[in-house]
């Protein structure tokens, strides 16, 4: 039997402090408090990407900036979008990712990669990751995003999970593992 593994991208492969810190960057130069626009951004990302139908990641964080303005009586957030998609482009890839993915696929591994994200910035992160995988499903292919147990079904069948053997490596427990228990 094959077997194949299947990956969470950010925060398990992809390291996205980076735009984090540009939203503290933005706060503090902006004389806002740095941790309260964080909450409010990772409060709003959440909450558009699980409580609403879907919408694109594109939209769904132009809409995350006008929240941000909204929340915090401003009209600067929504202006930051280009460089807050540029930063998702730009999340390096965790320094023991990629020996280990070569070692696995090395081994016989087949490797899948599932992400809320969209087609164009996977395309950067396959890029720095050196298009390695075998197979990638993302939130546009799915119109929807983990947990939503439809994504699950979705990559089950595009990657063909019941004929193989599979294990799923995920940092998110909430993201990842919740529907599946």
């Amino acid at each position: 039997m094959k077997k194949i593994l299947t990956f969470d991208c950010y925060g398990t492969l992809l390291d996205t402090s980076s735009l984090y810190d540009l939203i503290e960057n933005i706060a503090k130069t902006n004389n806002l408090s740095s941790i309260e626009t964080i909450h409010i951004f990772s409060s709003y990302e959440d909450r558009l990407m699980y409580g609403e139908p879907f919408i694109s990641y594109e939209q769904l964080i132009k809409n995350v900036l006008s929240y941000c303005d909204m929340e915090l009586k401003t009209s600067l957030f929504s202006n930051y979008y280009d460089a807050i998609m540029k930063a998702h482009q730009e999340f390096p890839v965790f320094d023991d990712v990629m020996p280990c993915l070569t070692s696995l696929k090395d081994k016989g591994y087949e490797l899948a990669l599932m992400s809320n994200t969209t087609n164009s910035l996977m395309k950067y992160h396959l890029l720095k990751m050196n298009n390695i995988f075998d197979y990638v499903l993302t939130s546009d292919e799915t119109k929807c995003y983990k947990p939503n147990l439809e994504f699950f079904r979705l990559a089950e069948i595009k990657f063909d999970l019941i004929n193989k053997d599979h294990t799923h490596i995920a940092k998110g427990y909430w993201w990842d593992i919740v529907e599946l228990e």
